[in-house]
């Protein structure tokens, strides 16, 4: 399982999409309005899965205890923009 696994964080995909559908928005919205076509359904399209997966595994989640408690979302987000002027 290595130590930025996922494996006994409750709906930690969820959060995963979450922060990374904001971070896609914000970025859409500064460098190209029209994606937000695209953006914003594929966002919601992605938070519904990750519920959908995080709820069928989340008896694994609460009988594995996490490597790293303090980590909530371990996965790197696909989209990052550095806010730096």
């Amino acid at each position: 399982m290595g130590e930025d696994s996922t494996w006994g964080h409750s709906f930690s995909s969820v959060q995963t999409a979450v922060d990374n559908g904001e971070e896609c928005m914000i970025i859409s919205t500064l460098a190209a309005p029209p994606l937000l076509l695209f953006t914003i359904p594929l966002t919601l399209v992605d938070m519904g899965s990750a519920l959908l997966v995080d709820a069928v595994m989340l008896p694994a989640d609460l009988a594995i205890t996490p490597s790293n408690p303090k980590l909530h979302t371990p996965r790197p987000m696909v989209c990052r923009y550095d806010y730096k002027i």
